[in-house]
């Protein structure tokens, strides 16, 4: 695994049944994962408004309410980097999406 140089933020968003910004844009990130912790898909729209069914979708939790793999999306790993903002929507909303936030020292 690659080192990623900054300082990181962890944080806890509620996504909504509307667009919901997750991560802000930020010009000096440097690495960035968000982790679908709900029980339903989230769908991911970037540098625009989330819409339900259309975008990356993030695979809900397991039936013992642990993430997998499919409902994570990462920036900043094998020279792909993302700044801009990424919002996220849900069927319900009030759905938890975790995020860590690298940016540069």
């Amino acid at each position: 695994m690659p080192t990623i140089l900054g300082a990181g933020t962890v944080d806890i968003v509620a996504v909504g049944n509307t667009s919901t910004e997750i991560l802000a844009e930020d010009t000096t990130r440097n690495y960035a994962r968000i982790t679908n912790m709900s029980d339903e898909i989230m769908y991911l729209n970037f540098d625009g408004a989330a819409v339900a069914t259309k975008g990356i979708a993030l695979a809900p939790v397991d039936t013992n309410g642990n993430p997998v793999q499919a409902g994570i999306w990462e920036t900043g790993k094998d020279g792909l980097l993302f700044r801009g903002a990424v919002n996220g929507i849900t069927a319900s909303g009030s759905k938890n999406a975790a995020t860590f936030d690298v940016v540069a020292p």
